[in-house]
């Protein structure tokens, strides 16, 4: 038995970007573009990254809402890449996915009752009284009290810190093992988010079940997580123990992401960023490093040479940037 519950191997999701003569699609935007990483049994890895880096399709194409451009995914030992059909009806029982946006992710015209039990429906899971049964014990675990009293309510009737909790059930009514979290605090007002991450945490304990928590803040990915994965323009440049990575960041971006967090002292004054420019577009990108425009100790080898393997130069601290691995390599 694999000692990993997830293993993605190579992962690519390409869009067309716009289509020519025939409607042949002439450029792709490499939204993933070779990504590699594996979650223990009972580990949360969070996924880093500023917004269009690339992290929740990475999410999208572990649960299968999008099919693969290229990649494997291994759950439990097992290859599911290909699996549509009854078997990929039959991976939804085991990998679920909390949205970011609770407004949107629940359908108006459903109460509560029919939101979290459609799952059970689908599956055909228990009749009537089981199904309410189980749905009124996933309400009660997840901070929804009296039960009864949220049963038949329909989603705007709810606060939004109400309604992801109501995500949350409907994701683990199934008893998944793999959950793919996409920012579920970051719609939320502050005073909630606490609540809400505590609840993740005592579910995970409870359920013995393992997160891929994608987030584009660091204090929530150092609460949630035992492990950091940073993403920049559809690939994974570092990845390392959670307060390793912290405390000594490698790659050039994971620096400029840090540096970027705000310091409660008014006294306090932030130099400029070490990075120039912004984003960059991931439309046919050249096969130089990801990071190369911004980059504030590129030479000219990282113009000529492909984007770096991710290298582990420290124990279980992985960076994919030449020159930080000549720096340690001495």
């Amino acid at each position: 038995m694999s000692e990993y519950i997830l293993e993605v191997k190579n992962l690519k999701k390409y869009f067309p970007a716009d289509r020519g003569l025939f409607g042949r699609v002439r450029h792709f935007v490499h939204a993933v573009d070779d990504v590699s990483f594996e979650i223990k049994y009972g580990e949360s890895l969070g996924l880093v990254g500023e917004s269009g880096c690339g992290k929740t399709t990475t999410g999208k194409v572990i649960v299968k809402l999008e099919e693969p451009t290229d990649g494997t995914l291994l759950l439990e030992g097992e290859d599911v890449s290909t699996y549509v059909g009854a078997r990929k009806k039959e991976y939804h029982r085991k990998v679920q996915m909390i949205f970011q946006d609770p407004y949107e992710s629940l359908n108006p015209r459903m109460t509560i009752f029919d939101i979290i039990a459609e799952p059970l429906n689908i599956h055909g899971i228990g009749n009537l009284k089981e199904r309410e049964e189980r749905v009124s014990e996933l309400l009660q675990e997840v901070g929804l009290t009296p039960p009864s009293s949220f049963l038949w309510r329909y989603p705007h009737e709810l606060s939004g810190g109400q309604r992801q909790r109501v995500a949350i059930a409907r994701a683990l009514v199934l008893n998944p093992s793999f959950v793919v979290a996409d920012e579920p605090t970051s719609m939320l007002d502050v005073s909630i988010r606490t609540g809400i991450m505590e609840l993740m945490m005592e579910l995970r304990e409870a359920h013995n079940m393992s997160y891929l928590y994608i987030t584009h803040d660091l204090a929530v990915a150092r609460y949630m997580c035992e492990r950091i994965a940073v993403m920049y323009l559809g690939k994974i440049v570092e990845i390392s123990e959670t307060e390793e990575l912290l405390h000594n960041p490698l790659h050039p971006y994971t620096r400029a992401l840090l540096a970027a967090v705000p310091v409660p002292d008014p006294e306090f004054s932030r130099g400029e960023p070490e990075i120039i420019g912004s984003v960059t577009k991931p439309i046919d990108p050249p096969p130089r490093c990801r990071f190369y425009d911004r980059c504030p100790i590129r030479t000219k080898d990282c113009e000529i040479s492909d984007h770096p393997p991710l290298v582990e130069v420290l124990p279980g601290h992985f960076v994919a940037c030449y020159e930080v691995e000549k720096q340690k390599r001495g």
